[in-house]
C-alpha cells in the first residue's frame, strides 16, 4: 500500500473517530449540565444508589414479598429492561478491530451513513487555532458577505431606484393620449436647452458631411447604423469609405450606394463620423439612444403600444424616438448605475484601505466587488419595472441605461459561476506562501505529539458511541 493511500485510509479511521469521541463528550457534557441544574434530581439519585446498595447487601436475604411495594412482576421488568437496552443499543455504534482493511470498511460506513464529510482532513489533524486560520484565509471566507455589505447593496439599490423616480422619469411631459399627465425628467430638460453657438454649430456641419445623411425621411439618423452612438464609430465610417449608407427601414438593412464621394483615409473618414456625431447631438431631434440601430432591425414580439395597438421591437423603439427617448435622456439614464457605481466603490475602496492600508486594490476583477454589483444592480431593475407598471406600462419609462448595466455584470457573473470559479479557488490555494503552510503543519505535528503525551483518559480505536 502506497503512502498517499495509507493516509487517505488514515483520514477516515480519524474522522469517524473524531466524530464518535465529540458525540460521546456532547453527551456527558449534557448530562453533567442536567445534574448541576437540578440539585432535586442529584439528590434523588443519591437515594436511589443508597437503596439500591441496601437491596444488594440483603439479596440474599430478600424474598418474593419484600419487592412487592414495586408493583411490577418479573416479566414487566423484564420488558421494560429490554425496552431500554433497544433503544440504547439504535444509538450505540461500536467498531470491532478485526484487521486495518475491516477496520477502515467500517469507518467508511460509518462516514456515509452519518453524512460525515470525509474529504477535509485538517479537520483531525490541525489545532483549533491552526484550523481557524485555514478558515479564514478560504477562498470563500475572503469573499464572503457581512452584514455591512448587505447594507450597503441595499442602499444603493434602493438610492437608484428613487433617482429613477425623481430624476430619470420619463422623456418629456405627456400632454396626450392615454400617458396623459406624466411629467417628464428635469434632467433631460435643461440638457435639450444646450445648443452650440450656430457659428460653431455651421462649422461643424459644413466639415462631417456624411453619405448616411441623404438616405431621406425625417427618421434617417434611427435608420442608419451611421447615428447609432456606439455602433457608428464602425459602421458610419465604413460607410464614409465606402460613399454609401447602410440602412434599416422598416426593420430591413439594406446597402445604398453612390450617395457620396468615398474617404479613402480611414483617419479622415474617423474624424468625419465624429464631427458629424458632435453635430447632430444637440439638434431637436437628436442622436437614438445607443445600439438603438439594432433593435431597429428586430421585427420580433408583439406589445402592446399606445391606442392599444400592438407593436414589434423595432417599431416601439421608432416610436419612443419620436417621444424624446435620444443620447440626450440616456445620458439621464445613467444617474442611476453611476449612483450604484459611485457608492459601491467608494465603499469598497475605503473598507480595503481601512483593513490592508495603501496595498493595490483591484476592483475590476474582484468575485465579491462584481456580484455587489450585480446584486445592486437588480434591485435597481426590478423598481424599474414597478416603476414602469406604476405609469401604465409606457415603454418611455425603461431605464434603458439600467438594464444595460444589469446585463454587463450578468454575463461575466454567469462565466464565473460556471467556469471561472474553481479555476480561481485553485489560484487562491497556490497563493498561499510555504511559510503560511510550514506553521499550519507544525501546528498539526505539536497537536499529535500533544495528544499522544497527553496523560488523561484515551479513547481507543472501536468505542462506542
Amino acid at each position: 500500500m502506497s503512502d498517499r493511500d495509507f493516509l487517505i485510509e488514515m483520514q477516515q479511521v480519524l474522522t469517524a473517530q473524531r466524530t464518535i469521541i465529540e458525540a460521546a463528550d456532547c453527551k456527558v457534557s449534557e448530562i453533567e449540565s442536567r445534574f448541576c441544574a437540578s440539585e432535586g434530581q442529584a439528590a434523588a439519585l443519591r437515594e436511589l444508589d443508597g437503596l439500591m446498595c441496601e437491596i444488594e447487601h440483603s439479596a440474599e436475604v430478600m424474598e418474593a414479598e419484600d419487592l412487592a411495594e414495586w408493583e411490577l412482576e418479573e416479566a414487566a421488568l423484564c420488558d421494560l429492561y429490554e425496552q431500554r437496552k433497544a433503544r440504547h443499543d439504535a444509538s450505540l455504534r461500536s467498531f470491532q478491530f478485526k484487521n486495518w482493511n475491516q477496520f477502515v470498511r467500517d469507518s467508511q460506513a460509518y462516514c456515509l451513513t452519518q453524512d460525515i464529510e470525509t474529504v477535509l482532513p485538517w479537520e483531525a489533524m490541525l489545532s483549533n487555532e491552526g484550523l481557524a486560520q485555514l478558515k479564514s484565509e478560504s477562498y470563500e471566507a475572503k469573499y464572503r458577505w457581512d452584514e455591512w455589505d448587505y447594507i450597503v447593496v441595499g442602499s444603493a439599490g434602493v438610492l437608484a431606484f428613487l433617482t429613477d423616480i425623481f430624476l430619470v422619469a420619463i422623456p418629456k411631459d405627456m400632454t396626450s393620449g392615454e400617458y396623459k399627465g406624466q411629467n417628464g425628467s428635469i434632467v433631460t430638460e435643461k440638457l435639450r436647452t444646450f445648443k452650440f453657438p450656430p457659428s460653431v454649430q455651421t462649422w461643424l456641419e459644413a466639415k462631417s458631411k456624411v453619405p448616411y445623411d441623404y438616405t431621406g425621411g425625417g427618421d434617417h439618423r434611427i435608420d442608419t447604423f451611421g447615428h447609432d452612438p456606439v455602433l457608428g464609430f464602425i459602421m458610419g465610417t465604413i460607410d464614409i469609405m465606402r460613399g454609401g449608407a447602410t440602412t434599416i427601414r422598416g426593420g430591413n438593412i439594406a446597402f445604398e450606394a453612390g450617395l457620396a464621394d468615398p474617404v479613402h483615409n480611414p483617419l479622415a473618414a474617423l474624424v468625419t463620423q465624429f464631427l458629424h456625431m458632435v453635430s447632430d447631438v444637440s439638434t431637436s431631434k437628436g442622436l437614438p439612444v445607443p445600439f438603438a440601430s439594432v433593435l431597429r432591425a428586430l421585427k420580433v414580439g408583439s406589445f402592446r403600444g399606445p391606442g392599444g395597438n400592438t407593436h414589434t421591437v423595432s417599431q416601439m423603439i421608432l416610436w419612443m424616438y419620436h417621444n424624446g427617448y435620444d443620447l440626450r435622456h440616456f445620458v439621464t439614464m445613467g444617474i442611476t448605475p453611476a449612483t450604484i457605481e459611485i457608492i459601491l466603490r467608494a465603499y469598497l475602496m475605503i473598507r480595503h484601505y481601512a483593513t490592508y492600508g495603501e496595498a493595490k486594490f483591484v476592483l475590476a476583477g474582484d468575485p465579491k466587488y462584481r456580484s455587489m454589483l450585480l446584486s445592486a444592480h437588480a434591485i435597481a431593475c426590478a423598481g424599474n419595472a414597478g416603476k414602469i407598471a406604476l405609469m401604465q406600462g409606457n415603454p418611455l419609462a425603461i431605464n434603458y441605461a439600467e438594464w444595460l448595466a444589469l446585463t454587463r455584470y450578468l454575463l461575466p457573473s454567469l462565466k464565473y459561476w460556471v467556469f471561472d470559479r474553481k479555476r480561481l479557488k485553485m489560484e487562491h490555494l497556490t497563493q498561499i506562501n510555504e511559510e503560511g503552510w510550514n506553521v499550519l503543519l507544525q501546528a498539526s505535528d505539536n497537536l499529535l505529539i500533544k495528544v499522544y503525551e497527553d496523560t488523561t483518559p484515551i479513547f481507543e480505536l472501536g468505542a462506542m458511541q
